[in-house]
């Protein structure tokens, strides 16, 4: 949802997802898909099944249009409401089921044969990865042993998708209680590891310029940054009269800081991951603009009951947690 006061121009640049690599004309099969058919039976609404795959509705109806475009057969009527199966789409629902269960019990069998099955693997968004991932690393390294690791770096939706379908032992990522509130469940342990703020930054000469109407280097909507910006950020701006124009959407965070350098627009950006750029004087925190608090979070499946991720658990509950807050 597009606030009030946020005025969108033409976008040069965005990034996008990957595109999807093609087999014969026709875009390879994705296994989120059937996930995403799956969710739609099981509440029966798009709304719903969107907020259950973490996903905007809009961005959930095309991933569903996909895999029907992919089958070349609809399993939707889109006349009929409430939201309706075709014939096809209710016939073959239970071996859509069973085809993804099936897959994730291969790859359950294929893990346990694994020799290196104890590596422990790790989701995170792009600007932890930059700036915590490295001194939380140094200090876990004498409990790793001979085991290895893994950091997946991605935006949030592709980190919450990879670890809660087992893809991942532990979600490291940034943590509000207002987005995604899904998180919170009993099946889930999680760590607060530090604080973070999400700050207002621009270069000298863009800050310097003031008034009340800047050029925005945003994210999408849809991201965990982007709900924060809209539902925090501008509106608070707008009490104070000051409004934005997106110049730039992008989904990362490190391109969105690139850009502010560049004097491209103001950004919201997690004060560790511009530090420097603060100190040095290459960026400026706008004084009147609001900042958001963010827990940085760990979390981890309580049935995963793999070795070297229990002995990390522990490590971090003690008092050994507390010095990685990455609060500038």
């Amino acid at each position: 949802m597009i606030m009030t006061g946020l005025r969108r121009r033409p976008i040069p640049f965005a990034q996008r997802p990957v595109t999807l690599l093609h087999e014969q004309g026709r875009a390879s099969l994705d296994l989120k898909w059937l996930e995403d058919f799956l969710a739609l039976v099981e509440h029966g609404s798009f709304t719903k099944a969107a907020e259950a795959r973490f996903v905007s509705q809009p961005a959930f109806s095309r991933r569903i249009r996909a895999l029907e475009n992919w089958l070349g057969v609809e399993l939707i009527d889109r006349n009929a409401y409430p939201t309706r199966l075709t014939r096809l789409g209710e016939d073959y629902t239970d071996s859509i089921r069973d085809l993804v269960a099936r897959t994730y019990r291969l790859r359950s069998e294929m893990r346990a044969r694994d020799a290196a099955g104890d590596r422990l693997v790790v989701s995170t968004q792009h600007s932890l990865s930059v700036t915590f991932c490295p001194r939380w690393f140094g200090e876990i390294r004498p409990l790793l042993g001979d085991n290895s690791i893994r950091v997946k770096a991605h935006n949030l939706h592709d980190c919450l998708d990879q670890f809660l379908s087992g893809q991942s032992d532990l979600l490291l990522c940034y943590f509000s209680p207002d987005v995604y509130p899904e998180l919170e469940r009993s099946d889930l342990a999680r760590l607060q590891l530090g604080t973070e703020q999400l700050i207002p930054v621009a270069a000298p000469g863009l800050a310097a310029a003031g008034g009340a109407r800047y050029p925005l280097v945003g994210f999408p909507t849809e991201s965990f940054f982007g709900r924060l910006v809209q539902t925090d950020c501008i509106p608070a701006s707008m009490e104070s009269g000051v409004e934005f124009d997106l110049v730039f959407e992008t989904a990362l965070s490190e391109s969105a800081r690139a850009l502010a350098l560049e004097g491209t627009g103001l950004a919201w950006l997690p004060a560790s991951l511009v530090r420097r750029d603060l100190e040095d004087g290459r960026l400026v925190r706008v004084p009147h603009l609001p900042a958001v608090p963010m827990q940085v979070v760990l979390i981890m499946n309580r049935a995963n009951q793999k070795k070297v991720l229990r002995s990390i658990w522990e490590y971090m509950e003690s008092d050994h947690a507390g010095m990685l807050s990455v609060a500038p």
